[in-house]
């Protein structure tokens, strides 16, 4: 499975889905993120908790070693499936309205050809695999 921002910080914030999240992924043997994903997270934590950027980042690498997160390299050949992907999912173009991070998202989940486990309602509007 490929996990989004929005499920790293919901459950490090202890959102209200994060139980959900948590037996969803522990369901699942292969668990992987990018470092934008990572970063994302790291940025939201911050602003949520108040907490200064850089321990917010070493939190979430905390996390995806507790969690056994493997993070991935985002792949040259990503790039191009996340233009695709703006093209037919992008803000502006589809009621999905992806955003550039959530095309690479999309993009890596499909290169690493893993199910995407996320928070969005975008993600939902696609034919993305749902973990």
């Amino acid at each position: 499975m490929f996990v989004d921002a929005s499920v790293l910080s919901a459950m490090m914030t202890d959102e209200e889905e994060a139980r959900n999240f948590a037996a969803r992924m522990q369901a699942e043997t292969t668990r992987m993120t990018s470092p934008l994903a990572a970063a994302q997270a790291a940025i939201e934590v911050a602003a949520r908790l108040g907490l200064p950027a850089a321990d917010a980042g070493d939190a979430v690498r905390t996390f995806l070693e507790l969690m056994n997160i493997q993070l991935l390299a985002i792949p040259p050949r990503a790039a191009f499936l996340a233009i695709e992907t703006h093209g037919r999912y992008g803000e502006g173009r589809h009621p999905a309205a992806l955003s550039l991070n959530d095309c690479m998202t999309y993009a890596c989940a499909r290169y690493y050809r893993q199910a995407l486990l996320f928070k969005s309602e975008g993600f939902a509007q696609t034919d993305i695999e749902t973990a």
